[in-house]
């Protein structure tokens, strides 16, 4: 009956030596019974002594005739195909005494639960709840440069009303995105889909868009958004984009060291030359992108369009 149990059970005499043990215990922790049987519990599973402790001593209060359990213990067991190495596990332990007809404690009795995905599955929570708290603060922090800034540069209440709702439904998009699996990381051909052909379908024939798959961690994703989009509404309303007469030509390349170069190219404009007032516009692709993603920009305004670009050389990974 006992092997039969389902139930990861063992039991151990006084000297903590095994005894008998379930068939669902000798798999989870990937031994035979014959291996097991008259060994003592730290010999057939050694750990260090800060672990040791606080088991041995749940099982000590159970053989005293007090049952108890521990509810979260971290202890490695040998992994079952190679016994040189050790599995990191946590688990969760009930400890009961074991009473003869005489009354007196002879064993102890073990169940026990593997824990381990229950665990890890918290740490994740925890550390995704960390990070959200970092981005939305993040978030917002960059709503209030935004809002401030594209009121500075709007000279009537209207105007401001359209700059601002443009730019946040330009985040929107990309935050939207970062979402489920997309959770940490979105690559730059989605960032670039997502917000240059966002209502431009019309326009697909002028557009040439291409390069290899570049991830971005949440942060650079939203940078490069931001971007994107200001290039986008300029193009359309002074450039490229405004009518059929122009291409636009966007590309990136890629490093072994995990950097990227991004370049916007427009053609068949005719000269252009920047304008005499900086507008924030301007502050986010020479200033605020660059410098958040740090890397460098450059802005120039050739006899046939304008030409952008963004150098990123070194990247933590955004995982």
């Amino acid at each position: 009956m006992l092997r039969d149990m389902p139930a990861s059970l063992m039991v151990l005499d006084r000297d903590l030596r095994y005894v008998m043990a379930s068939d669902m215990y000798l798999e989870t922790v990937g031994r035979t019974l014959p291996e097991l049987i008259g060994r003592h519990l730290f010999e057939a599973f050694p750990e260090v002594e800060e672990r040791r402790r606080p088991l041995e001593h749940s099982m000590r209060r159970a053989l005293a005739g007090e049952a108890n359990s521990i509810e979260r213990l971290a202890y490695s067991i040998p992994d079952p195909n190679d016994l040189s190495r050790t599995t990191e596990a946590w688990w969760r332990c009930r400890h009961t005494p074991l009473i003869g007809p005489d009354g007196s404690i002879g064993h102890v009795v073990q169940i026990t639960e593997n824990i381990t995905e229950l665990v890890r599955a918290e740490e994740q929570k925890n550390a995704i709840a960390h990070e959200l708290q970092h981005r939305v603060g993040n978030l917002l922090s960059l709503v209030q440069v935004i809002a401030r800034r594209t009121a500075g540069s709007s000279e009537t209440l209207p105007t401001f009303l359209e700059r601002f709702d443009a730019r946040m439904q330009s985040m929107a998009r990309t935050h939207s995105y970062l979402i489920g699996t997309n959770w940490d990381r979105m690559s730059l051909g989605e960032v670039i889909a997502r917000q240059l052909q966002y209502g431009h379908d019309d326009l697909a024939a002028q557009m040439t868009i291409g390069g290899p798959e570049v991830l971005l961690g949440a942060s650079e994703a939203q940078m490069m958004s931001m971007a994107i989009h200001e290039l986008t509404t300029n193009s359309l309303k002074y450039g490229a984009l405004k009518d059929a007469s122009g291409s636009l030509d966007v590309s990136w390349s890629s490093d072994a060291g995990r950097g990227f170069t991004f370049q916007w190219i427009e053609s068949g404009v005719g000269p252009a030359a920047p304008s005499q007032r900086s507008g924030f516009g301007s502050m986010i692709l020479d200033m605020i992108v660059p410098s958040q993603l740090g890397g460098t920009s450059s802005r120039t305004f050739g006899p046939d369009g304008l030409h952008y670009a963004i150098t990123v050389e070194k990247r933590s990974p955004p995982v």
